[in-house]
């Protein structure tokens, strides 16, 4: 399995998919070698993008385990921008299965930049807030960050503490590594994206989301750095139940398919969003394997994921930071593939 994993990665970067990837598998709970190419090492950091979504979900599952939110109460009774209208009807659960109505994006950032008026967080996030639904809750399935940083507001809400201070506490202080990270030390990042258009230049160490980066780095939708390492452990946590960090109550919640109840007559079972748990996606075979019809996990826009199969005790992750230097080139979805099927074939 290992010589065919990394012949995957070597190829990926002398065809200029990434300039670093980087692969960790764990089967049985053994964790094998970590394999890296052209610029990684076992140490580099990644920007996990998406993926952050995970941590987003268990941060706010652990806060339901606390009292402090619920699933199914409206957002509406902590938010006061939630309050009235469509948007009453809004709940955490449909926040985190992506069937709140939201669009997929917020584009407040953009409008800051294009206004020349420097990021001043309280007033993007009142911005966010106001971002009007575009379907009835509970009536769609659309994938959404937007979705993601309004957790991120709810918990910041009921708790009184900061995002990246929660996601600490409630998480990443709860598992056994130093490969996890909201905030890691530049020179051990892979870089992302150029980006002179907002005088970003050479991303590298600070988060690549356009939205998450605007409100500060680490946020409900994006921010987290991991090594391959690192993000294995959160997965072999996640696979196994989430022990010390979440009940397994809300364990449960998070991996169980959620879409069928929640949109009832308006689920399709044929739109390729019916595989979503509270936020993890389920079944994702474009990139999760023909054999990972029982898998969980997230994908991530620069080029990373995370896989977890309870059936067949396995955990992927592959990072790569296949936006850098643009984000024109392939999007990393046949080799997330291709590295899965062979772990499958060899599990």
């Amino acid at each position: 399995m290992g010589p065919a994993i990394r012949r995957l990665l070597d190829l990926a970067v002398t065809d200029g998919l990434a300039p670093a990837v980087g692969c960790a598998v764990v089967l049985g709970g053994e964790a094998l070698p970590i394999i890296t190419a052209g610029a990684a090492t076992s140490d580099t950091f990644f920007d996990l993008a998406s993926v952050t979504k995970l941590f987003s979900t268990v941060t706010a599952l652990a806060l339901v385990d606390a009292g402090l939110l619920t699933l199914e109460e409206p957002v509406g009774q902590v938010l006061p921008a939630y309050s009235q209208g469509a948007k009453a009807g809004v709940t955490l659960r449909q926040l985190l299965t992506h069937t709140s109505g939201l669009p997929s994006e917020w584009s407040g950032w953009q409008r800051a930049l294009d206004e020349g008026r420097a990021f001043d967080r309280a007033l993007l996030l009142e911005d966010l807030l106001d971002t009007a639904l575009e379907a009835p809750p509970g009536t769609r399935f659309e994938y959404s960050c937007t979705g993601f940083n309004t957790v991120m507001v709810l918990a910041e809400a009921v708790s009184g503490q900061p995002w990246p201070a929660l996601v600490q506490a409630m998480v990443l202080d709860r598992l056994a590594t130093d490969g996890l990270t909201g905030t890691p030390q530049v020179e051990r990042c892979a870089p992302t994206e150029y980006q002179p258009e907002y005088g970003r230049g050479l991303i590298q160490g600070i988060v690549h989301d356009e939205a998450a980066w605007s409100l500060g780095g680490l946020s409900g939708n994006a921010g987290m750095f991991a090594t391959a390492a690192g993000l294995s452990i959160f997965g072999e946590a996640l696979r196994t139940g989430l022990t010390g960090i979440l009940s397994p109550v809300m364990a449960a919640q998070m991996w169980r398919r959620q879409l069928p109840e929640l949109l009832g007559q308006h689920f399709n079972p044929n739109d390729p969003g019916l595989g979503q748990g509270l936020g993890v996606r389920i079944n994702q075979q474009p990139w999760m394997g023909s054999r990972g019809t029982h898998a969980r996990g997230h994908g991530g826009f620069t080029g990373t994921s995370l896989l977890v199969d309870r059936r067949e005790n396995l955990t992927v992750v592959l990072l790569s930071n296949r936006v850098s230097p643009s984000r024109a080139g392939d999007d990393a979805t046949r080799l997330r593939k291709a590295v899965s099927d062979v772990v499958y074939s060899g599990a």
